[in-house]
């Protein structure tokens, strides 16, 4: 599921900075929506903006900037209804209700809106309710180019994901009451870890190798990909780094590599996970900025607060159960182990996302994310299943129905 922001229709003081933390925390796609403003404050925008971003960008005005910046694309409105003929890129559009989605074929992806009550629009309300939206859904008019707009708050996310949105797009929501650490908790912590609630972890077995391994959970429906190929030669990791790259693009997943922060630079990884015995994490986020996702690994409590205090973006908290596909575990910490920590953690006032790991199968999922974690990191219960997809899909679909009751 892809992650759209949307500017305010007016310009601010900071609005670049702001735009370029989205982008490089890990927002898909930034649409510049300035109705009624002058080119040149357009232009002036996006020259603040780092160049090797604007491959992320799309304009809803002046679509003659886009022989100046190397754009992602335009988007066609009401205002700028056509597509300049010198346009290559992608071409968007917004649709206001189920009958204009039989009508894009000739976009890459369209905004649906409004679903829910608009926070920037007040008195913009939803024009859809959930049984048309299941009915669209079944029919396979709601897919993969199908983008939901209005009202999207991170609660809303798994219920989207439930319909088959192919992305989301956050206006109102983004934008309030913002100082960059807002923007930044808002994307890191908010909408990002609410698209990835289960992580699957690589492995390998007599039927699948690192890299079908996590094809099997892509096509299932996962957005996390963590390559993890233990004892490996480094130039094997990158090689298979660089080929579930290209699948996680294709299905719009993030990748994350496995104790690797050098391997992460060079195969454009969305970021590392690292492990107790590891490399520091303030270690790695010198080397790699603050655009990589990194996470590490806990058993404790005193281990999540000392990761928090070296910047982790997610903490990995386990084992739950034993585990062959991990050697040298830490003690197990079962289901009173995980009450025990969250509850600390929500004393504490720490919210920094946490996704429980170790020996976890389908049947546990319910009685863990009833203890506060945010996601579950699955392996090997994936792939001993009979159709490792369908567990895949099975296993999504009961953390979506939790988080939705």
């Amino acid at each position: 599921m892809k992650l759209v922001g949307i500017t305010r229709p007016t310009f601010f003081k900071g609005e670049a900075d702001a735009i370029t933390l989205l982008l490089e925390g890990g927002l898909d796609l930034l649409h510049i929506r300035k109705p009624g403003s002058l080119s040149e404050n357009i232009a002036s925008l996006l020259s603040d903006i780092p160049p090797h971003l604007y491959s992320q960008i799309v304009i809803h005005d002046h679509f003659d900037l886009i022989e100046s910046f190397p754009l992602k694309g335009i988007h066609l409105n009401k205002r700028n209804p056509v597509c300049p003929s010198i346009h290559t890129g992608s071409v968007s559009r917004s649709c206001h209700s189920i009958e204009e989605l039989d009508h894009i074929e000739d976009i890459d992806y369209c905004f649906l809106s409004p679903i829910f009550d608009s926070i920037s629009k007040k008195g913009y309300l939803s024009a859809f309710s959930k049984e048309e939206l299941a009915d669209a859904s079944r029919k396979g008019i709601i897919n993969s180019k199908v983008y939901a707009l209005g009202g999207i708050t991170p609660e809303h996310i798994p219920l989207l994901q439930e319909f088959g949105f192919g992305g989301v797009a956050v206006l109102g929501y983004l934008w309030e009451d913002i100082t960059l650490h807002t923007l930044q908790h808002r994307i890191k912590f908010n909408l990002l870890t609410n698209l990835f609630m289960l992580q699957f972890i690589t492995h390998s077995n007599e039927k699948y190798d690192y890299l079908t391994s996590a094809i099997e959970a892509l096509k299932g429906g996962c957005h996390w990909i963590q390559l993890r190929m233990k004892n490996i030669p480094e130039q094997t990791v990158i090689a298979t780094a660089l080929q579930l790259k290209e699948y996680c693009r294709k299905y719009n997943a993030k990748l994350i590599l496995d104790d690797h922060v050098q391997a992460t630079l060079k195969t454009g990884a969305d970021g590392v996970h690292l492990g107790k015995n590891d490399m520091s994490p303030s270690d790695a986020r010198k080397i790699l900025g603050n655009g990589y996702i990194i996470g590490g690994t806990a058993n404790t409590l005193d281990d999540i607060e000392r990761l928090i205090k070296e910047g982790v973006d997610y903490i990995g908290l386990g084992p739950f159960r034993y585990t062959e596909t991990k050697k040298n575990l830490s003690p197990i910490l079962g289901i009173d182990g995980y009450k025990k920590i969250l509850m600390a953690c929500k004393e504490k006032g720490y919210t920094i996302p946490i996704v429980a790991i170790g020996g976890i199968t389908k049947n546990d999922i319910p009685e863990i994310m009833s203890t506060g974690v945010t996601g579950i990191a699955l392996s090997g219960s994936i792939l001993r299943a009979e159709n490792p997809q369908v567990e895949t899909q099975l296993i999504i679909n009961l953390i979506n129905k939790y988080n939705n009751e």
